[in-house]
């Protein structure tokens, strides 16, 4: 079966006309943006059964040109039929810069196989919130809630996370610091975007 097409575009917010506005407002509501905040949005989204399904959204100001990698190019390089690339994909995309090697969607592997289990979802960058949640617990055997206080004191910089990063070592003898500054995405983690990566591989895989 082909692949469904993809639509991507710059739309502006209050445009009442466009299909997926319904879901523009939605999705306003849900961050708790205000009306006036941005005026245009970039999304990509398929028609499935004439109604729009949303699997990137992003508000913005200022330029409405796309990127000249659009989300169509990079599905184009890696494995459709794949869950885990697809979530890596609609997580990721957005913070793409051109020329910008280590923000490809090249598959690298994480060197540390101790570790690894922890990167399989993202080719070896820390990019998940859930990631460094789940490393942290499993290297000092805190509880989640003292992995989410960590995690976030990490994400806002706060000297005293990363000084206490710098004292957890990992089995390969690399500290926790060590492997948060070489493998973390452009010095912080995200919420992966699960809904929309379940649309996406069900809108091309069902």
């Amino acid at each position: 079966m082909p692949n469904k097409e993809i639509f991507e575009l710059v739309v502006a917010v209050n445009d009442t006309e466009f299909i997926c506005h319904p879901i523009i407002i939605q999705y306003q509501k849900q961050q708790q943006l205000e009306n006036d905040e941005f005026e245009w949005v970039h999304l990509a989204y398929g028609l499935q059964e004439g109604k729009p399904i949303v699997f990137y959204i992003r508000f913005i100001n200022g330029t409405t040109e796309l990127p000249k990698n659009n989300i169509s190019s990079y599905l184009s390089q890696i494995n459709k039929n794949s869950f885990n690339e697809l979530l890596y994909l609609v997580s990721y995309y957005g913070f793409f810069k051109e020329n910008e090697d280590n923000l490809s969607l090249v598959k690298v592997s994480h060197t540390l196989s101790k570790t690894g289990c922890y990167f399989e979802n993202s080719f070896g960058k820390l990019l998940y919130h859930y990631q460094l949640e789940q490393l942290y617990c499993s290297l000092t055997q805190s509880n989640i809630e003292k992995a989410v206080a960590f995690r976030k004191a990490i994400n806002i910089k706060r000297h005293s996370a990363f000084e206490k990063a710098k004292t957890i070592v990992l089995p390969t003898g690399e500290s926790l610091f060590k492997v948060i500054t070489q493998y973390r995405h452009r010095d912080f983690t995200l919420y992966p975007k699960i809904k929309e990566a379940i649309e996406l591989y069900n809108y091309l895989n069902l």
